[in-house]
């Protein structure tokens, strides 16, 4: 079962950006103007890294994983951990394609990350949008969001996935979320950043 829960955590921590939706429609001006403005921040970002941990719930079973996510200009390592320090799962996303290192040491090879880990693992899931839900963005013009009362993500559904931002965190000036809720179907993730480096 770790192996099935590594998978998974690894799908929900990688992708890529895609454009911003409008702002929702009763939003205040002054949200408006804040929202406006958190967006261009965070879409400056082009290196950063990541470390946290994740606690998954799947219909009557459940685990726990660390994560070291670095991202560079790019080229995305992902690194998750078993509880007990070990490397479990990497994967390399670069514009060659894509690399997984399983936890036995093999090594699989992909156009992109979300079709690796389709073939490899058999999970399909929206692989470019969980960096745009990482930083606390929308991932595609249909999302549905509520902005907080600093203009930033609250709550987001995309994709058939509701996302609840609990905590953010400043970093060189940049409000990135800490601690997360996702949540599809009969599967539950809580997230938690314990360490932005940018």
């Amino acid at each position: 079962m770790i192996s099935r829960i590594l998978a998974l955590s690894a799908i929900l921590l990688l992708g890529g950006c895609a454009s911003l939706p409008p702002v929702e429609q009763d939003a205040d001006p002054r949200k408006l103007d804040l929202w406006q403005a958190h967006q261009a921040s965070l879409q400056t970002l082009r290196q950063w890294r990541a470390e946290g941990r994740a606690a998954i719930l799947a219909q009557n079973s459940g685990g726990q994983i660390a994560f070291d996510w670095v991202q560079t200009h790019g080229q995305q390592v992902l690194t998750l951990k078993t509880p007990l320090g070990q490397n479990a799962v990497q994967i390399t996303q670069n514009p060659g394609g894509a690399v997984l290192v399983d936890q036995d040491g093999t090594l699989h090879e992909g156009a992109n990350s979300e079709a690796l880990l389709r073939e490899t693992l058999g999970w399909s899931v929206p692989v470019a949008g969980m960096h745009a839900w990482l930083l606390g963005l929308p991932a595609t013009s249909d999302d549905a969001y509520s902005l907080d009362e600093h203009g930033r993500l609250k709550r987001l559904h995309s994709q058939g996935w509701r996302i609840e931002y609990q905590r953010y965190t400043v970093v060189d000036g940049k409000a990135l979320p800490s601690k997360m809720e996702f949540t599809h179907m009969d599967l539950g993730l809580r997230l938690v950043i314990d360490r932005w480096r940018l």
